[in-house]
């Protein structure tokens, strides 16, 4: 419980700080980038209020600064602090409206391009998922969730196929992400945080041009790819 309300804290504090400081070092320069780079400095001082220090495999699939959608196991709202401190500048997250409801952290959000994503509204979603091929056009990676939400039981659900239109219309490599610990660390409305081991790999690249109008088959194989990276007790 003293991790949980430490965790609370350190969000409370860094959000606001390092919040403030990219919002405004962003405005000034003009580079949605430092506002990605405090994210990172903002994630890890989570990690570190946690105990927490993750094990990643396969960076050089995250490294560099071409355009790719990463899709990633969802498990905990540990999941995303670990995942940025290990990803390119220029990426964007597809993440539900509400966070960007939260005072300073929404306004870091918009400032770096983040794209918010209503998933009660389908037709929303649908311009959202539009407005990130655009990004993407644009040269930015994006990252996305494709379970729609957080694993109730710790394991592996169903992939929804909205990121897979998505990364059929942009055109640019899908990268599976694999995200293994986490829920043990943290469950789903709970503060209660249980330091333990947490393991991250990036599989290689999907060129996406081989499903060509075939969302579902690539969903089946980024499913796949994600798969064989967790462990047998993450998968149902």
């Amino acid at each position: 419980m003293f991790r949980g309300l430490f965790t609370i804290l350190t969000f409370v504090v860094v959000t606001t700080v390092l919040g403030l400081a990219s919002i405004v070092a962003g405005l000034v320069t003009g580079k949605t980038t430092v506002v990605f780079a405090c994210g990172r400095l903002w994630a890890k001082a989570h990690l570190w209020a946690m105990g927490i220090r993750p094990v990643y495999s396969g960076l050089e699939h995250a490294a560099g600064t071409a355009p790719r959608i990463f899709l990633a196991n969802h498990l905990s709202t540990l999941d995303v602090w670990v995942v940025v401190p290990v990803l390119p500048d220029t990426t964007r997250f597809v993440s539900k409206r509400t966070l960007f409801w939260i005072p300073v952290l929404g306004q870091a959000m918009s400032l770096a391009g983040f794209i918010a994503i209503d998933r009660q509204d389908r037709a929303s979603a649908i311009r959202s998922l539009s407005g990130a091929a655009e990004k993407i056009r644009a040269g930015a990676s994006v990252i996305l969730f494709p379970e729609g939400t957080r694993s109730r039981d710790g394991k592996l659900a169903r992939l929804k196929r909205g990121s897979f239109h998505l990364a059929l219309e942009a055109g640019v490599p899908v990268v599976p992400v694999a995200i293994a610990g986490t829920y043990d660390v943290v469950r789903p409305r709970s503060i209660v945080v249980r330091p333990g081991p947490v393991h991250v790999t990036f599989a290689p690249p999907i060129d996406v041009t081989a499903y060509a109008g075939d969302p579902d088959a690539l969903l089946a194989k980024v499913r796949d790819e994600i798969a064989a990276r967790l462990p047998a007790d993450h998968l149902a």
